[in-house]
């Protein structure tokens, strides 16, 4: 399999910078890395703030028993009522850096393919 192949497979199916790293571009993959890895942190610091704040409310509720199915409803659409901005963001972070880490990816590996084979410059 060619490196371009292998790079991009890497960087698309299991984490964008992988491939990079497949074929030593080291500063372009933690870039990408790193990149994802915030984005991911922080959409689920935000998920799971919302998530407590909704509990926390629930169980309020719950305590003075006036927790229904429809109460319970209406309080996560309260909650979740425009506060998307900050998960819209770090989802299109992710999605850009995946996308770029694959099309980087294949770019660089076909480069390096198309140069011709010594032993000491094969990517393995």
């Amino acid at each position: 399999m060619k490196a371009s192949s292998r790079a991009m497979l890497l960087s698309g199916l299991v984490y964008p910078g992988l491939g990079q790293m497949l074929l030593r571009r080291r500063f372009s993959g933690l870039l990408f890395i790193l990149g994802t890895t915030a984005a991911f942190v922080v959409l689920i610091y935000c998920l799971v703030q919302r998530a407590v704040h909704v509990m926390d409310e629930a169980m309020s509720k719950l305590v003075n028993n006036s927790l229904d199915l429809q109460a319970l409803k209406e309080l996560i659409e309260r909650i979740s009522a425009g506060s998307w901005r900050v998960e819209n963001i770090c989802l299109i972070v992710i999605l850009v850096c995946w996308l770029a880490a694959i099309a980087h990816a294949y770019f660089v590996g076909n480069k390096i393919d198309s140069q011709p084979r010594s032993p000491s410059n094969q990517i393995y």
